[in-house]
């Protein structure tokens, strides 16, 4: 398994092209979507399918155009299907989102879904055990966890959501939706002092 991250937009959103044997997915797909089919055609890999960790255009505005160049298909939770619409800008054409399907894997590769609300209602975290990889959207980053302060935020769910990836193992690397990657272990001080009673 190789992970290929994209820098995407005027918020360095993060899209990461996960790629195992010929095939590949992609987790989110912010804008330019040039810069997300060249990444496909560069490493020769062929584009299953888009998760999508949340709803903001930041991290969805490249999909349409992806779409109309590839016809992937691309998930999301389902609340977050329905929240995307509500916050989505009105100049814009929405992509196109479907509900997580129960199961997903890449080439056999398993992929564990975590719901984790708190910065959306049906924001996502997508979990690669045997690469022991995480990508966590704005959930949590590297120093700092996702804003609760936006529509559809939530504090207290997001410590619930933040107590749930406390579970993974240590060695996990995360993978988050903007800044630099960095370990489940790092984090931990943090995390246990943001989620204490």
């Amino acid at each position: 398994m190789r992970v290929v991250r994209i820098c995407c937009g005027p918020y360095d959103s993060l899209s990461y092209l996960v790629i195992e044997g010929e095939e590949a997915l992609l987790v989110d797909a912010g804008p330019p979507s040039e810069a997300l089919v060249e990444a496909v055609e560069r490493e020769g890999v062929k584009l299953r399918f888009v998760l999508i960790t949340h709803g903001h255009y930041d991290h969805l505005t490249g999909l349409r155009g992806l779409q109309a160049l590839t016809e992937v298909p691309a998930y999301a939770h389902p609340l977050e299907v329905e929240f995307f619409r509500e916050v989505w800008p009105l100049s814009l054409e929405p992509p196109e989102l479907k509900p997580l399907p129960d199961e997903i894997y890449l080439s056999g590769l398993k992929v564990e879904v975590i719901h984790t609300p708190g910065h959306t209602p049906g924001s996502t975290c997508y979990y690669l055990k045997d690469g022991r990889v995480l990508f966590t959207g704005d959930t949590l980053f590297a120093g700092a966890v996702g804003r609760t302060d936006f529509k559809g935020g939530n504090e207290g769910e997001l410590k619930r959501s933040l107590k749930l990836l406390m579970k993974l193992p240590k060695d996990v690397r995360i993978l988050p939706g903007h800044g630099e990657p960095t370990l489940l272990e790092r984090e931990l001080p943090m995390l246990r002092a943001l989620t204490a009673p």
